[in-house]
C-alpha cells in the first residue's frame, strides 16, 4: 500500500492519505489544524473530502466542515465556526442606527406573546414585522422542511432574518450552520447538474481512448506506455507525450490540457506571427482594395480613404441578407455577418432539447405555449403538474433546469432519473432501497449499494453498485445459468448460413441513449452492414420490465446503425418498433427450426439491400 510523510516540517509520522499534488497530514497534526480553526473533532477522520464533525470551542456549536474550507480559512486567519460568524454579522447590522425599531422588536418578543404585542401597538410596521421579519422556531422548521432540512438548534431565543439556524439534511446528515436565506438553494448533496447526456459516466471517467478528443490524433504511441493509452481518462491531469499532427514536434503536456484544446508552441507561434504579418498588411490597405468589402461597403466614409484594420471603429455595412450591421471592418471581413451568424443558430425549444420537463406542461393552464414554442431556457414563468402525484406549481423554464433540477417538489423526485432513462433497469430496483429510482441518476454515487429484484425469477435479489448495473450487468443467477440450448443451436446454424456468428459479445457506441453498452446474443458482420440477432425465451422476456429493456436496447441498436432481428418465442407480444432495419421473426421453443430461421434472415438481408440501393439510385 502506498504511504506518504506528514507535511508538518518535524512530524515524521505516516500521513492519513495520500495525495500526489497537494500537502497531506496525519491525524494528530489534522486534528491540530482543526483546533487553529476554533475547531474540536466529534468524530475520527475518514478522508479529505469528508464532511466531518467538529464542535466550536467558543460557542459549542456541533456542525460538519470539510478539511479544506478549515484550512482555507486559518489561512486567512478566520474562524470556521459558521454559528460564530453568522451571530456576530447578525449583530452588527441590527446595531446600526436604522435597525432600531427592529431591535425593539426582538426585545419585546422576549417577554411578550406577539398578540400582546399586537394589543398594545397595533401600528401597521408591528403588524408588518411579526408577519414577515419575525421567524418563530415554528416557521423556521417549516421553511427548512420545505428544502429536505430538519431543525437542530435554532441558536438564539429570537429571530430575524439575519440570525443563523442550524439544520440537519434529511439525505446525507450533514448539519450546517448558516442563515435562512443560504438553506433555500437546499444542501449541495440535492444538486442534480445537467449533463449533455445524463445517461452517461461522469466525464472524468470517460477513457480517452473511447472518447472522440481530436487530441487522440496527437497521442505520441512511441514515447507513450500501451498501458497508458488503455487506462488514462479525457480529464486526467497526468503529464503524456504528444506529437504534432501538422509539424511533428514531439513534447510533453497535460492530458485535460490536450483533450481541452489540443495544439503546438511551435505551431502556435508561427500562426501568431502569420497574423501579425497579415495584420500589417491590412493597416495599409484600403477597404476598397478588397472586393468583398467594397460590395458590402454602405458607411458614408469614403472607402479609399479608410483602412482594413484600423483602431476600433465601427462602420456599416450591407450584408445580402438585407442586415445593416455597424461593426470593424477586420472584424466583418473575417468572420462575415454576426446578425446572420446568428439566425444560423436555430432557436432550441423545450420538446427538443428537454423532453423529460417537457412532459410535465400543464395541458391548460399555460394558454399559446407549449412544449413546441417556449425554448429551454426561457425566464417565462409556467405551469407544471407531476404525473406522480397531481402536484401542480409555476416556475420558470431556467429555473427547472437549474440547481436541484427537481421533477415534482412535492416528492422531491429528480430529473435525469434511473427511471426516466432506464425503465426496464428501474423496475428491478428493489423498494427496500433507501430511496427510489426516480432519486438517483444512472451513474451516481451513492452511499449504499443497492438491492436488485430480478424482474424474471423474482427469489433472485442480489446487491449491485449502480453503475455496474447502468453499464450492462445483469441478474448474477441468471447469468450463472448460461445460454439455453435453443439460443447456442440458433448461433451454430448462423455460423452455417452466414458464415461468421460472434455470441456475447457487448457492443458500444455513442448512438446509445439507455446504457453505455449492451451484450448481444447473436451478432453478424454481413456485406457492411452488423446484424444482431437476439432471441427472445417466453420465460426470460415475457415481464414488463424485460420488454421495457428488449425495446431500448433495440432502439439503441437501430440508432448505432444495427439491422435488429428478434427471434420472439411463442405467443410474446410485438415490441410494437416500426423501423426498416427492424423485423421480429416468430419462433416455437417445442419445434425450433434454427436453420430455416437463418436462412429466411439471410433471405430478407437480401431484399432490405436491394431497396436501399434502389432508394440511393
Amino acid at each position: 500500500m502506498k504511504t506518504q510523510d506528514c507535511a508538518t516540517t518535524g512530524c515524521g509520522q505516516p500521513a492519513a492519505f495520500v495525495s500526489r499534488s497537494k500537502p497531506a497530514w496525519c491525524t494528530d497534526c489534522i486534528d491540530g489544524i482543526l483546533r487553529t480553526g476554533g475547531l474540536e473533532p466529534a468524530e475520527p477522520f475518514t478522508t479529505p473530502t469528508a464532511w466531518r464533525l467538529t464542535t466550536c470551542r467558543t460557542c459549542g456549536v456541533r456542525a460538519h466542515y470539510r478539511l479544506d474550507y478549515v484550512i482555507g480559512k486559518n489561512a486567512s486567519r478566520t474562524p470556521t465556526c459558521r454559528a460564530c460568524h453568522w451571530t456576530k454579522r447578525a449583530n452588527r447590522t441590527r446595531s446600526h442606527p436604522w435597525m432600531e425599531f427592529d431591535r425593539t422588536m426582538l426585545e419585546l418578543l422576549r417577554h411578550h406573546s406577539p398578540e400582546q404585542i399586537l394589543q398594545a401597538h397595533p401600528q401597521p410596521e408591528v403588524r408588518e414585522f411579526l408577519e414577515q421579519r419575525w421567524w418563530p422556531h415554528e416557521r423556521i422548521a417549516g421553511h427548512l422542511a420545505k428544502y429536505g432540512y430538519d431543525l437542530v438548534d435554532p441558536i438564539g431565543e429570537v429571530h430575524d432574518n439575519n440570525d443563523p439556524v442550524l439544520a440537519r439534511c434529511r439525505k446525507c446528515h450533514r448539519i450546517t450552520a448558516a442563515q435562512m436565506a443560504d438553506f433555500s438553494s437546499g444542501c449541495t448533496c440535492a444538486r442534480n447538474t445537467r449533463a449533455s447526456d445524463p445517461s452517461s459516466p461522469r466525464p472524468g471517467r470517460e477513457l480517452l481512448s473511447e472518447s472522440q478528443s481530436p487530441a487522440l490524433d496527437w497521442w505520441d504511441h512511441d514515447h507513450n506506455e500501451a498501458t497508458a493509452f488503455d487506462t488514462v481518462t479525457v480529464l486526467a491531469t497526468r503529464s503524456c507525450h504528444w506529437r504534432c499532427p501538422e509539424c511533428g514536434l514531439r513534447f510533453e503536456e497535460k492530458v485535460n490540457v490536450m483533450t481541452s484544446r489540443p495544439s503546438c508552441r511551435a505551431c502556435s507561434a508561427r500562426r501568431s506571427e502569420e497574423w501579425q504579418v497579415e495584420r500589417t498588411r491590412w493597416k495599409i490597405t484600403p477597404v476598397a482594395d478588397v472586393p468583398e468589402l467594397a460590395a458590402a461597403w454602405a458607411d458614408d466614409d469614403d472607402p479609399r480613404e479608410v483602412m482594413v484594420d484600423e483602431s476600433g471603429k465601427l462602420r456599416r455595412f450591407r450584408c445580402p441578407n438585407g442586415h445593416h450591421p455597424r461593426i470593424r471592418t477586420l472584424l466583418f471581413l473575417t468572420s462575415g455577418c454576426p446578425h446572420c451568424r446568428g439566425s444560423a443558430t436555430a432557436k432550441k425549444w423545450l420538446a427538443d432539447l428537454l423532453p423529460e420537463i417537457a412532459t410535465q406542461w400543464h395541458p391548460t393552464r399555460n394558454g399559446k405555449y407549449t412544449p413546441h414554442n417556449v425554448v429551454w431556457n426561457s425566464q417565462r414563468e409556467m405551469w407544471w403538474r407531476a404525473d406522480c402525484c397531481g402536484h401542480e406549481w409555476q416556475e420558470s423554464v431556467r429555473a427547472r433546469d437549474g440547481g436541484s433540477r427537481l421533477r415534482c417538489p412535492a416528492c422531491r423526485t429528480i430529473l435525469g432519473s434511473l427511471a426516466w432513462h432506464d425503465p426496464g433497469l428501474a423496475a428491478e430496483w428493489s423498494p427496500t432501497n433507501a430511496v427510489t429510482a426516480w432519486h438517483v441518476r444512472p451513474h451516481a454515487s451513492l452511499a449504499f449499494v443497492p438491492e436488485w429484484v430480478c424482474a424474471t425469477d423474482p427469489a433472485h435479489v442480489w446487491r449491485a453498485p449502480l453503475t455496474r448495473r447502468s453499464n450492462g450487468a445483469e441478474c448474477p443467477d441468471c447469468r450463472q445459468a448460461g445460454k439455453s440450448r435453443v439460443e447456442l443451436e440458433h448461433h451454430a446454424a448462423a455460423v452455417e448460413v452466414f458464415g461468421n456468428a460472434r455470441s456475447g459479445i457487448t457492443m458500444t457506441d455513442d448512438a446509445y441513449t439507455t446504457r453505455k453498452s449492451w451484450t448481444t446474443d447473436i451478432s453478424v458482420d454481413h456485406e457492411g452492414l452488423t446484424v444482431v440477432i437476439e432471441y427472445d425465451g417466453a420465460y426470460w422476456h415475457s415481464a414488463d420490465a424485460k420488454v421495457l429493456i428488449d425495446q431500448r436496447k433495440s432502439r439503441d441498436l437501430l440508432a448505432a446503425g444495427c439491422v435488429v432481428v428478434r427471434l420472439r418465442e411463442d405467443d410474446l407480444p410485438s415490441l410494437a418498433i416500426d423501423h426498416p432495419r427492424y423485423r421480429e421473426v416468430r419462433v416455437h421453443s417445442t419445434v425450433p427450426r434454427p436453420r430455416k430461421v437463418m436462412e429466411d434472415i439471410h433471405d430478407w438481408l437480401r431484399g432490405l439491400r436491394l431497396r436501399r440501393a434502389t432508394i440511393r439510385e
